[in-house]
């Protein structure tokens, strides 16, 4: 470990922030260490942090030693470059080391260049206010806010028009990253020309902000309307046939937008939607590197699976058509397809899960609409429609009246399963559970005892209709704790029921137990995992103390066979079973957390 000096605490808040230093230093310093070469500037927050500057001198004194200890030779003007706004923490990290500054001079010889230097001032770290000039411009007020850029009603005073203007929001000390995607952004919206894409009008740089001017659409986003389509399913679908042949438009000339919301789809006053925010635009030819914040790319409630799990070689023209098909699911439903209380069981969603039916959450909507806006939300890129193109000319069948190619009886049950995989793999275990019990009752059993086998398939049918029971309750919005465990709770008393029915501790039904603990790892809540092993202890300890009882008429008193020999063996990994589970859940609630803070930052 390498040796930081410790920040200074003088109080409460100095504590949190020295906290906050030193869990910088250690996820950098472990990152350094796994050969991921992190960048300083990925670890120190918004701009107007008050910690940033003891971030960044002990965040860039570590990236110093570990550089050195590889045999590099980092310099003075290096960092000067990095961190323009903090001289005097560079100097403290360098001093005065004539050898240093022999060194940099060496390494670091003047280079002519022919863009011209940037204007850097203290000012240029903060976005400017509304009411201020910003070179041409006068900023009238602000419009919206996101986590890079900030745009901006303003009026441009040479040309007398008033324009939406957005700039980077970090100005000067964005990074270099950050730059590069402010760029494309503004260089792929200006490729296109069509009447449902906000036009671009310039692109510059302005006291170290870099920013762009567009037509300013004065009817907000749709975002701020998805009341007005709550009771016209028709209008809705005529909105996605019209943003549908806009996307398919820019798909046509290689571009994916990526991040198609609600929010990034503007209304002008004669209701026209206009599709602006490339910031995540890509070329289809491109393997782009750029990427949002974080580890994923776009806004984890619309993303498309390939998005979530990451898979950039399948990004596509079917993305931007999971992208519209959440946009109208969201006016069809009123919340987005996917939404959960954290980022990770959003995303998790996005990959493996369907989202509920529109019609069971208003069943005013139309099932042909419903049935379109679900195949732009299946899951492989291939069963969703090809194009956008494709989608608008479905959309426009059923405006018409017409038969639409969205619909069958396969994709049904598909997407329900997936939908519902709790309730499908509970129900398709306690079906073949059945099926084979009745087999071996009536071609396997050399005596069968009718009434154990009328009360085992008795509880396997309680089992299904408790499991229904819990189902619907969770899927009405009864989705606490409480609830889960209550379910996890009639699982396991369902499950010892039965064993106890057959009276064999040698069953192979005894995998039940911890295959119901592995499961209960999906609710990512450790108390639960906890529980489920607390019951599953608790009921093969039940079992074995009632297994083999009877009673002995020459004692007389209750009386039983020798004990199993590998009882406690099989207790032991219960327990241990319980413990793993637990652990891997709070590592990705731990990793989920972090990954909270980085989208917020």
């Amino acid at each position: 470990m390498v040796n930081r000096q410790s920040a200074h605490v003088d109080g409460p808040e100095s504590l949190a922030a020295a906290r906050r230093v030193h869990a910088a230093c250690e996820r950098f310093e472990t990152d350094w260490r796994a050969s991921a070469r992190p960048r300083v500037e990925d670890y120190l927050g918004p701009p107007d942090d008050p910690a940033r500057p003891k971030l960044i001198e002990e965040l860039a004194g570590l990236e110093i030693e570990l550089r050195r200890d590889q045999g590099e030779h980092p310099s003075r003007r290096e960092y000067l470059e990095r961190f323009p706004f903090q001289a005097d923490v560079v100097a403290r990290l360098f001093g005065h080391d004539p050898a240093e500054s022999d060194t940099e001079s060496l390494l670091c010889p003047p280079t002519l260049t022919d863009e011209a230097p940037r204007p850097i001032s203290p000012s240029s770290s903060a976005p400017p206010a509304q009411g201020e000039r910003f070179g041409r411009y006068e900023l009238l007020s602000e419009l919206a806010r996101g986590g890079m850029g900030v745009v901006y009603k303003a009026r441009d005073t040479i040309l007398n028009r008033v324009v939406a203007i957005k700039m980077i929001l970090s100005g000067a000390m964005a990074t270099d990253s950050e730059r590069e995607r402010f760029r494309r952004e503004a260089a792929l919206a200006a490729k296109l020309d069509h009447p449902n894409v906000v036009p671009i009008y310039e692109v510059g740089e302005q006291d170290g902000f870099l920013y762009f001017t567009m037509r300013l659409i004065e009817g907000g986003s749709l975002a701020g309307r998805i009341q007005d389509y709550r009771d016209d399913p028709n209008a809705a679908a005529r909105l996605l046939e019209v943003l549908a042949r806009a996307v398919e438009y820019a798909n046509g000339l290689g571009f994916i937008h990526c991040d198609l919301k609600p929010s990034n789809i503007l209304i002008d006053r004669d209701g026209s939607p206009q599709i602006t925010d490339f910031g995540l635009a890509r070329h289809a030819a491109e393997a782009s590197g750029l990427t949002a914040s974080g580890a994923v790319m776009g806004t984890p409630s619309y993303m498309a699976p390939e998005q979530a799990s990451g898979d950039r070689t399948n990004l596509g023209p079917t993305t931007d058509v999971h992208g519209l098909g959440a946009i109208l699911y969201e006016l069809l439903a009123g919340r987005p397809p996917f939404r959960m209380s954290t980022t990770m069981e959003t995303v998790m969603q996005a990959i493996y899960c369907d989202p509920t039916p529109p019609r069971e959450l208003r069943p005013s909507v139309p099932r042909e609409l419903e049935f379109i806006c679900l195949k732009c939300l299946e899951k492989a890129p291939a069963e969703r429609y090809a194009t956008a193109a494709a989608l608008a000319d479905d959309l426009t069948r059923f405006l018409q009246g017409d038969a639409i190619d969205a619909s069958g009886p396969w994709q049904k049950l598909r997407r329900w399963a997936r939908r519902e995989p709790e309730i499908v793999a509970r129900l398709s275990g306690l079906g073949l559970v059945s099926i084979l019990t009745e087999l071996n009752y009536r071609f396997f059993t050399p005596h069968p005892d009718a009434r154990a086998h009328a009360w085992v398939q008795t509880v396997l049918g309680l089992w299904a209709l408790l499991t229904l029971l819990f189902q619907q309750l969770h899927r009405r919005g009864w989705q606490s704790d409480a609830l889960r465990g209550g379910w996890i709770f009639g699982d396991m008393a369902c499950l010892t029921m039965l064993l106890w029915i057959m009276r064999d501790l040698d069953t192979p039904l005894l995998v039940g137990y911890p295959l119901m603990i592995a499961a209960s790892g999906l609710w990512f809540r450790e108390s639960l995992v906890w529980l489920t092993a607390a019951l599953a202890i608790a009921g093969y300890v039940a079992l074995y103390a009632l297994a083999g009882l009877h009673w002995d008429a020459t004692t007389p008193g209750w009386s039983r066979p020798d004990a199993l020999p590998y009882a406690n063996v099989y207790l032991a990994c219960l327990a241990l079973t319980g413990y793993v589970v637990s652990r891997m859940v709070k590592r990705i609630r731990a990793i989920s957390q972090y990954y909270e803070v980085r989208r917020q930052v």
